[in-house]
């Protein structure tokens, strides 16, 4: 025998799951602080967890602060402001650079033909006939 479902418990549950998704997202897409919450320590908490996503990000793809070298950091700050995490660090990571390729400022020509080159790599061509000729002339190579 089950008991009936109690509204009050379900009611309960769908305020603390809004509450939750309201604060869930002050912390990791700039919205607004919700009522009750102290918004410079929401404010402090969004930054450090910007900061982890920036650097963990760096960190499964490190071409990218080599490719962007200072502007990296303010620039993916910029990004993670206002996109949130979406998929992984390596989805993450894509999209950061294709949204600093739409929408980062002061990225040189070199920082943009970089940042292409990284998201749409020239595909490997396979060796021709002469790097073939020429493995299989190499010395001590059995016949």
């Amino acid at each position: 025998m089950t008991a009936a479902p109690d509204p009050g418990t379900d009611a309960a549950r769908a305020r603390l799951a809004a509450r939750q998704t309201e604060l869930l997202t002050a912390l990791t897409a700039g919205g607004p602080v919700p009522p009750g919450f102290d918004p410079a320590q929401v404010r402090a908490q969004a930054a450090g967890l910007a900061a982890k996503r920036r650097d963990t990000t760096a960190k499964v793809a490190p071409a990218l602060p080599r490719l962007l070298g200072a502007s990296y950091g303010p620039l993916f700050l910029g990004y993670a402001r206002s996109h949130p995490q979406t998929g992984g660090y390596h989805a993450d990571a894509r999209a950061f650079a294709a949204w600093a390729l739409a929408e980062g400022e002061g990225l040189d020509a070199d920082a943009r033909r970089s940042l292409h080159q990284w998201l749409d790599p020239a595909p490997e061509r396979p060796p021709g006939p002469l790097a073939r000729l020429r493995r299989a002339l190499r010395p001590g190579r059995d016949a």
